[in-house]
């Protein structure tokens, strides 16, 4: 019985743990998908694979081409990027 609720614990650490890329999404899958699609269709981004150097430089660019990113989504969206090639 020790031994089943030790594997339910474990598991449920597991999950948390491994759910934690998913954390960053809701605000930064958010904003890539209503300002990065305006211009690019959604596959192109999905199917980028960039460092997470090149995405910061690819959104700082994409701000000043026009993308309406705040500065206080910035980080999420460059979270939630990062999360896509792993």
């Amino acid at each position: 019985m020790k031994t089943f609720f030790a594997a339910v614990i474990c598991g449920i650490f597991l999950l948390i743990f491994a759910s934690i890329p998913l954390l960053a999404q809701p605000v930064g899958k958010s904003a890539v998908d209503k300002e990065c699609s305006k211009c690019h269709n959604t596959k192109r981004i999905y199917s980028a694979n960039k460092t997470p150097g090149e995405w910061e430089s690819t959104v700082d660019r994409m701000i000043k081409k026009g993308a309406k990113i705040k500065p206080e989504e910035k980080d999420e969206v460059l979270k939630y990027l990062n999360t896509l090639n792993k």
